[in-house]
């Protein structure tokens, strides 16, 4: 038996729903093997799907389609569903020519009997099985060629002969007929199915794919709705309402929504709890629209015509508007890697190597050279000659305002302002020329970035990293561990006294990058300046685990350091004059974010402002007691009592220059948390 799902990483816990209870209900068959058509499902949730199917003796087989739009030579519009939906159009090229028959499932299915019977169902010289939706709309089935006395099947169980699917070549046929209706029809890829193979459709039993909301309609009704459904016969619908094979859970009563009343909703929990995303919480926020949709349910059983009116008037435009909303969430996400860079030519190719390998969809490296003196800029333009859609160079001008030094800021954070005034990307990673990336980092930060952005709103997500030696050899597994950092610490007070954001590990979104992007007066690292900026308006989500190895070595511009210990205190007052500098600067730093927003921030964050930009003009008590109040507290106890005394006055912050400018290297180092 040959399963096919197509998934994207939004639907792979409802696909493993699916799954496990296909495995379950089907434990006798000797041969099963299920194909996942992916659509960017992460390496973690494809781990966890194959740890699920090992434990029920079933292998997985994973197939990209990362680059579904690109399968079509034409604009295509899903009027609202996910664009995953049109995987299921190349079962035929994309599965091995040994596959003759297939399955296909939808992933919100849930197999409750045995499929021995279905798999072995005779097609009669169909292409097709598939079972009949009824309460299709009228103008829907004629956009596609079908009239009243031809039946209309939903697409979410597909059994398909392969074999004369490729014979028969459906598949450019599909493309053909949905390129004549401008890449636009109200069900996509069911209405394509439809349109193209009719009379070419065995219809089956709807036990096979029984809808969860035709609990509530008569099979008089449906018959009213069409003819067609005579063909079915009571007894098969009502056979099917009591004992249905498969569930599909169609319609908006889906039983993950927080609120839901779905009758079938006992049979996803089950099988929920047996993945391994047993636990998740249901999705809330649509609680009193599932109370309404409930209620008209029962309405639909004491006058179905009432749900006829509202579905195909109120119903249809709520679709079309979600068609509108969707098409542009399912826009292609352009992500750009921002790469700063000065004489870095003994480290910037592997890097450059490890970015390119990414396995998340295209990015594009937009590069910008300080006047490397090492054959680093000339490295680069021959990456650019072999990748000219892939590394774009945009170096920072000699002149103008981007070529003067300040100095309240770093040369480093100049050029990243510089790169991130030059994209306008849907995300954009930080990158300094001599790490080096794991494969799947921008598939994670990407992963919790949707997870966790609210759309307009500023968005910032960082990892963990390794640690290593110039020649990658590991020096700490974690970067939080070794710096004794704490990356839970992100509210404004916090980042205020301590950044626990490196620039080469974070992610952001464009909302963010339009907020942060304008140079500021003064900034101690431009890393800290954007987790200022995201605590201030945004969300910040850290990913708790490496996904980049932070290389060490004698040109780091600042680095990895272990802090906190004794050893460090009285290293520390061995550059305490530094440290003092590096004070300034951030005091300044916070300065200027309040002059920067002032209109924009809360009262309750210009207090807190206001309160940090205190503290050198207090004694030691009274720091301590206003860091106590506000927070202002470092990642351990002795950098917090060391800053106590370190703090220099205020005379000395607004009127002297850091003694030390970071202008050695362009590309150094985010700003860690040990430079104070």
């Amino acid at each position: 038996m040959n399963i096919v799902y197509v998934s994207n990483e939004n639907y792979a816990r409802h696909m493993a729903v699916s799954m496990v209870s296909l495995f379950d209900r089907n434990r006798s068959r000797k041969e099963l093997t299920v194909y996942v058509f992916s659509i960017g499902i992460t390496s973690k949730s494809r781990r966890l799907l194959q740890d699920m199917a090992d434990g029920y003796g079933r292998t997985i087989r994973w197939i990209d389609l990362d680059n579904l739009r690109e399968q079509f030579d034409f604009q295509i519009h899903t009027q609202g569903f996910d664009i995953s939906a049109m995987g299921r159009l190349f079962a035929g090229s994309l599965l091995p020519g040994t596959v003759t028959r297939v399955l296909y499932l939808d992933c919100d299915t849930v197999v409750t009997r045995s499929l021995k019977e279905l798999w072995n169902t005779c097609l009669h010289g169909n292409v097709a099985g598939a079972v009949m939706e009824p309460t299709i709309y009228e103008p829907v089935k004629e956009k596609i060629g079908l009239g009243s006395q031809d039946a209309y099947v939903n697409s979410g169980v597909l059994l398909i002969d392969l074999k004369l699917w490729r014979q028969q070549g459906i598949e450019r046929q599909l493309l053909d007929f949905y390129r004549e209706k401008e890449g636009r029809l109200f069900a996509c890829d069911q209405d394509l199915i439809n349109g193209v193979l009719k009379g070419k459709i065995c219809f089956l039993p709807p036990k096979y794919n029984f809808f969860s909301n035709y609990r509530y309609f008569s099979y008089k009704e449906l018959v009213r709705r069409s003819e067609t459904y005579k063909a079915v016969g009571k007894k098969a619908f009502q056979t099917a309402k009591r004992h249905p094979a498969i569930i599909h859970y169609a319609g908006d009563e889906r039983p993950w929504v927080r609120g839901n009343f779905n009758h079938y909703r006992r049979v996803y929990e089950h099988y929920l709890s047996l993945t391994p995303w047993a636990g998740t919480p249901k999705e809330p926020g649509r609680e009193l629209y599932m109370a309404a949709y409930h209620l008209m349910n029962y309405v639909t059983v004491l006058c179905p015509k009432i749900r006829e009116m509202i579905s195909s008037g109120f119903g249809m435009k709520m679709v079309e508007a979600r068609g509108i909303s969707r098409e542009k969430e399912d826009a292609p996400k352009k992500i750009a890697v921002l790469l700063a860079s000065y004489n870095g030519r003994d480290y910037i190719e592997a890097q450059l190597d490890s970015i390119l390998a990414q396995t998340a969809w295209d990015l594009k490296i937009i590069v910008s050279d300080d006047g490397s003196t090492d054959g680093t800029r000339e490295f680069l333009e021959q990456y650019q000659r072999y990748y000219p859609d892939r590394v774009f160079l945009k170096h920072r001008p000699d002149q103008g305002p981007w070529a003067a030094l300040c100095s309240h800021m770093p040369r480093p954070a100049r050029n990243f302002f510089w790169l991130m005034s030059q994209t306008d990307e849907d995300y954009i990673l930080l990158s300094d020329q001599d790490d080096v990336w794991y494969p799947d980092k921008v598939e994670k930060l990407l992963e919790r970035m949707r997870q966790v952005e609210t759309a307009g709103k500023p968005a910032l997500v960082f990892s963990d990293m390794e640690v290593v030696d110039e020649d990658l050899w590991q020096i700490s597994p974690s970067f939080f561990a070794y710096s004794r950092c704490n990356p839970r610490r992100t509210s404004l007070a916090e980042i205020l006294a301590e950044n626990p954001v490196t620039g080469g590990s974070l992610m952001m979104n464009r909302p963010l990058l339009k907020l942060c992007s304008g140079m500021p007066r003064a900034c101690f690292m431009h890393d800290w300046w954007i987790a200022l900026c995201a605590s201030c308006f945004g969300v910040i989500s850290c990913v708790r685990e490496p996904l980049s190895m932070y290389r060490q070595h004698g040109g780091n511009a600042l680095g990895a350091k272990r802090t906190g210990s004794l050893e460090d205190l009285r290293e520390r007052r061995r550059r305490q004059k530094e440290v003092e500098d590096n004070y300034r600067l951030m005091f300044l730093q916070a300065a200027a974010l309040k002059r920067e927003f002032k209109e924009q921030l809360s009262p309750a964050q210009h207090r807190t402002l206001g309160a940090f930009l205190s503290l050198p003009r207090m004694n030691g008590a009274d720091r301590l007691k206003t860091i106590v109040r506000y927070g202002f507290f470092k990642s351990s106890l002795l950098q917090t009592a060391a800053q106590i005394i370190t703090i220099p006055s205020e005379f000395q912050i607004t009127n002297s220059r850091p003694k030390k400018e970071t202008t050695d290297s362009s590309a150094g180092k985010g700003a860690d948390i040990h430079e104070n």
